[in-house]
């Protein structure tokens, strides 16, 4: 027998919450304690305290490192709220961890003080757990403190570093978003800083090895190579996303095509030729768009059967959320996260202010346009 999933599943195990935004600890974070546990126990290891000392000890820095993560991605998410973006949910996971909130209408200073505030909370956490080492008298603790005060103080100088998907990429691209008014060009320029940053992560432990006297061990280099493996990826999606926000920073009515809005009570009879070239929608009595008519459907109907035959007879039903409301200025970014949040191939896109009709929008088309503005932008 076969249970649906709950939707909170694929985000791992929920463990609690934070202001009523659900935390939860992804699936791949047992393999980070593991690996931390079998890397760090045999170095952990003292001879008068039994064999399984060390690693012991491990698992508590695991779980402190866990919970710095915790305290990362929660100031992460206060400051979103605070600047007024809602949050969904915080997920501790095996590359550290990320949030997710509602960006729609963020702006230069909100993306880059959401994006600060995570390293700051790490060196924070570094200065604390150096200051309670120094005056724990216990060894265990005092250890313990002394790994995690210095892996947050590595943990918060690395994240600041200039590149997505960094937070001090984040910064960078919000600096040059404020800089430029564009926010496409913050991160394609932030995306290529994170592809320097991933090669040099690689480079400067191959440089230390070789510093101190020898080449470096493969299995040195697989930690590293697989922290620039990630940022190489985000990196790259950066500068995909900063690529696509350029191609689509035209106008969004320039990928309108018309629409005439006819009751759906009519018969098809009285509407023929009503659209000249134009999509034809179904309205409702009060004028609310309520399905795109299929022309397919309509060629089908008889002519001896187009007086009895409605509108609505041959009209594809869509969603309440296919009527878009846009201001006048509204850019193609605009229209496309509207569409893509709804999940919408088709959308009939109104004025905001006036409610006015301004036309059809089509997933298929938009796709053209802007792979079109891509390709052009790749060739030059």
């Amino acid at each position: 027998m076969s249970t649906r999933a709950r939707p909170d599943a694929a985000h791992g195990w929920r463990i609690g919450s934070l202001a009523g935004t659900p935390v939860y600890l992804g699936r791949s974070w047992p393999v980070i304690a593991l690996v931390i546990v079998v890397l760090f126990g045999p170095n952990l290891a003292r001879p008068d305290r039994g064999a399984s000392y060390g690693y012991l000890l491990a698992a508590g820095y695991a779980v402190l490192l866990l919970a710095s993560v915790l305290v990362h991605e929660a100031a992460h998410a206060l400051a979103a709220r605070w600047r007024g973006h809602p949050v969904s949910r915080i997920v501790a996971d095996v590359w550290g961890g990320h949030t997710v909130y509602d960006a729609t209408r963020s702006s230069p200073t909100t993306t880059a003080l959401v994006a600060l505030v995570g390293p700051l909370s790490n060196l924070l956490l570094a200065a604390l757990g150096w200051a309670l080492r120094s005056v724990t008298a216990n060894d265990t603790a005092h250890t313990l403190l002394g790994i995690v005060a210095f892996a947050n103080l590595l943990v918060g100088l690395f994240n600041l570093l200039p590149g997505l998907p960094l937070d001090g990429g984040q910064i960078v691209s919000a600096l040059v978003w404020r800089a430029t008014g564009s926010k496409g060009r913050g991160l394609v320029a932030a995306g290529w800083l994170g592809r320097l940053v991933a090669v040099a992560t690689v480079a400067w432990f191959v440089v230390r090895g070789l510093l101190e006297g020898g080449a470096p061990r493969v299995f040195d280099l697989l930690w590293p190579v697989a922290i620039a493996f990630f940022l190489w990826q985000g990196a790259t999606a950066a500068v995909r996303a900063g690529q696509i926000h350029l191609a689509s920073a035209g106008r969004a009515t320039d990928v309108l095509e018309p629409l005439v809005l006819v009751p759906g009570t009519l018969p098809l009879s009285e509407v023929d030729g009503a659209a000249s070239g134009a999509w034809l929608a179904a309205a409702d009595p009060s004028g609310w768009p309520l399905g795109i008519v299929d022309a397919e459907s309509v060629a089908q109907v008889p002519v001896e059967s187009r007086d009895r035959t409605t509108v609505a007879a041959v009209t594809l039903a869509q969603p309440a959320a296919w009527v878009v409301a846009l201001p006048a200025d509204a850019v193609l970014t605009d229209l496309l996260r509207a569409m893509s949040e709804a999940d919408l191939p088709l959308a009939v896109v109104v004025d905001d202010s006036t409610r006015d009709v301004r036309g059809l929008a089509r997933a298929e088309r938009i796709n053209d346009v802007v792979g079109a503005q891509l390709a052009r932008r790749g060739r030059r």
